[in-house]
């Protein structure tokens, strides 16, 4: 059966509670609050991503929370006004986050249908447990077993060690030694592996998880447009998960793949239904 990973930060989880909680701490923000907060978690995510890659490796959550000054300086905030609670009160909202519109019938529908789902995330693996729990999807993820944490790596995403420790764990769990494997009779270039798939709102973190051979599926929520000739193309598209379900579904029953090379080209087919 097919394994599927949820970015969670973002993905699984809207991020509408964070950016309530920026408006209401900060009310006098020159710019509107989702400008000032995608301003404040961009930026964090590059100095994150920056502390992975050059040492030492700093969690996100410390990240942003260092930075939020940076982003309010920024913007022209009056900083005078600004006590540390309410810095410690915009943090805290990330425990209250709520899921993203379809996200519980998409888990639940995968799973019922035998995919091994998980969540691979920047953020830290407790806090991620306790927000699957407080939503009532915790079941579906294995009991908490399976939630992958960069902090437990001390590696950030999109590293691609972070995405093939995902595919070697879901390996070793389901002691299905073809879920990583793939036909290329003619050794063609990498093709995805067919039974990997990767959700995410972010290009730059599908770009990583493409880069492993890792099936794509590109939520246009968040940075709205796949930015051409940075990152290839997602192999699913859409506006809403429930459209990006329906296509990965669609793709596994029909098992179909097709590629060329040169004048060469193979196409594989399984007809039977999930």
């Amino acid at each position: 059966m097919p394994a599927v990973a949820f970015d969670v930060i973002g993905t699984l989880f809207a991020l509408d509670v964070a950016i309530d909680q920026l408006a209401a701490t900060f009310p006098n923000l020159s710019v509107p609050s989702h400008v000032a907060f995608y301003l404040w978690l961009w930026a964090g995510l590059r100095d994150y991503f920056a502390s992975s890659h050059a040492g030492p490796y700093v969690p996100l959550m410390t990240v942003l929370r260092a930075s939020l000054p940076r982003t309010l300086a920024v913007v022209g905030y009056d900083m005078s006004v600004v006590k540390d609670e309410d810095y410690d009160a915009v943090m805290a909202s990330f425990k209250r986050l709520e899921l993203a519109p379809g996200m519980a019938d998409a888990v639940k529908r995968l799973s019922g249908l035998g995919w091994e789902v998980w969540g691979v995330t920047n953020g830290g693996k407790e806090a991620t447990i306790a927000s699957l729990g407080r939503t009532g999807l915790l079941e579906y993820f294995g009991g908490g077993k399976n939630v992958q944490s960069c902090d437990d790596l001390q590696l950030s995403k999109p590293h691609p060690r972070v995405y093939n420790t995902w595919m070697r764990t879901v390996v070793h769990e389901t002691k299905k030694i073809e879920t990583f494997m793939y036909i290329n009779p003619l050794s063609l270039p990498p093709l995805p592996f067919q039974n990997f798939y990767f959700i995410a709102t972010h290009a730059w973190d599908l770009g990583g998880a493409h880069n492993n051979a890792i099936r794509t599926v590109f939520l246009t929520t968040e940075e709205k447009i796949y930015i051409p000739g940075v990152f290839e193309k997602p192999d699913v598209q859409g506006d809403t998960i429930e459209e990006c379900v329906e296509q990965m579904v669609g793709l596994e029953r029909r098992k179909s793949l097709l590629w060329t090379k040169g004048t060469d080209a193979v196409k594989l087919r399984v007809t039977e239904p999930l």
